[in-house]
């Protein structure tokens, strides 16, 4: 029996979604998203998948996964987002598996959870990459440390993808700026340097010395 975690600042306005979950046969619990709530929380019930009222805020959301992932180890929970019309038209998607607007039927809700549920166990291991702390979703094209969203451009995620999906090997500038930016490209090599420095601080200190620097010849991951 899956477990869900309802994150919202007035639970009343989520008791037909709790009501209709249980029906469904979840394990519910509903928290507020201050951190002393959230964790009391997960002590009761170890979530897979989350659904956040980010109605009023969508900064909510980053929060929640931050801090579940770092206190709670919990790095691959699915998110789904309760959303205004207008913020489902401006949302950028990170950090949400999918989003419902409110009011949503009980059977629009349950469907797409259902669909979340099936697309996760059926992603295969050659469309994950996982390593240590960081999670490459090369189906949703999504980037996660500790379960954190992180977002890089286009060409940061396919530098980092060519990379972490070659581990070990050593590629010289050029070799990347072929692979990654193509034969067509008429930049210099320095912007594979300006590109790594970008990845790698927006990885965070989680995965300091991933990729690595081959002095006079150039970048690999670490194996």
């Amino acid at each position: 029996m899956r477990g869900i975690l309802l994150i919202t600042e007035d639970a009343r306005t989520l008791t037909p979604i709790q009501s209709a979950l249980i029906r469904e046969g979840y394990r519910v619990a509903v928290s507020s998203p201050d951190e002393d709530s959230l964790l009391d929380a997960v002590g009761k019930l170890t979530p897979e998948i989350l659904i956040v009222d980010s109605r009023s805020s969508r900064q909510v959301i980053t929060d929640s996964r931050r801090l579940l992932g770092v206190e709670c180890s919990l790095k691959e929970l699915l998110v789904v987002a309760l959303l205004t019309r207008e913020q489902a038209i401006e949302t950028d998607w990170a950090g949400i598996d999918d989003f419902v607007l409110e009011p949503c039927s009980d059977n629009e809700l349950l469907s797409r959870l259902r669909l979340l549920i099936w697309r996760k166990r059926n992603i295969s291991s050659d469309q994950v990459v996982k390593i240590g702390d960081l999670l490459i979703d090369m189906l949703n094209y999504n980037i996660s440390v500790s379960g954190v969203p992180v977002e890089l451009t286009f060409k940061e995620y396919e530098l980092l993808k060519f990379l972490a999906t070659h581990r070990g090997r050593v590629f010289t500038r050029e070799a990347l700026l072929n692979h990654v930016w193509g034969y067509d490209y008429y930049g210099g090599t320095r912007t594979v340097d300006v590109h790594i420095r970008r990845v790698r601080a927006k990885l965070s200190p989680a995965c300091d010395g991933l990729i690595e620097t081959v002095r006079n010849v150039g970048y690999r991951f670490a194996a």
